[in-house]
């Protein structure tokens, strides 16, 4: 959980996020770019966070990110 927390405190104080998908996944041609976060649910293991990709925004686990 401590992992968890830092990452959604870096998230937070930047602003951003870099994807980090499986190669399996529908969005795996983002993987490794950053993202400006639009929203984000509070902290655990599945929670939500929003990216905007491209201006459209795009929900994605914070286990996708790095």
């Amino acid at each position: 959980m401590k992992k968890l927390f830092q990452r959604v405190d870096r998230i937070r104080a930047s602003g951003y996020a870099t994807l980090n998908l499986n190669p399996s996944a529908p969005h795996y041609h983002l993987n490794g770019k950053r993202f400006p976060v639009q929203d984000m649910d509070k902290p655990g293991l599945r929670s939500r966070v929003t990216l905007l990709v491209d201006g459209k925004p795009m929900d994605f686990t914070i286990n996708d990110i790095l």
